[in-house]
């Protein structure tokens, strides 16, 4: 085998890895949650963030995006809070688990809601389960 072949075989594997090692991850942390939430009746209207924005459309979401955004390198749009809000919610009715294995379940439910709900269902379960409500000032 030439040199060039040695390095594209390695290049390919290296490849493979990085891309594998986080859809692996999402689909074991997604295996590991009992159940997935169900989102309320959509109400009719635009759908509203919790900080009054509209919501037309969601980025959809996968593991790299998720690790860049709890780094704080990338802003969430208008809706994923909601999301995450919901995963957390979700995880927190289960029984507790480690705290690592908690937060790769929370970011994998939060990319499944991302993908399977609409972004009203998301908006209206996160308000009508009181992710909107403002802390009480002491």
């Amino acid at each position: 085998m030439s040199v060039l072949a040695k390095a594209l075989v390695a290049m390919s594997l290296l490849a493979a890895l990085v891309v594998g090692i986080p859809v692996l991850g999402y689909v074991v942390a997604l295996g590991m949650i009992e159940g997935r939430p169900t989102p309320v009746q959509a109400d009719a209207g635009p759908a509203l963030s919790c900080r009054n924005q509209i919501v037309m459309r969601m980025r959809v979401l996968d593991a790299f995006r998720v690790r860049e955004s709890a780094t704080g390198r990338v802003t969430l749009a208008p809706g994923h809070e909601e999301a995450a809000w919901v995963a957390r919610r979700h995880l927190s009715q289960l029984p507790r688990t480690g705290m690592l294995r908690w937060h790769f379940q929370s970011a994998a439910l939060h990319v499944w809601i991302v993908r399977h709900w609409t972004p009203q269902q998301i908006t209206d379960t996160a308000r009508r389960g009181g992710a909107c409500r403002t802390p009480a000032r002491r």
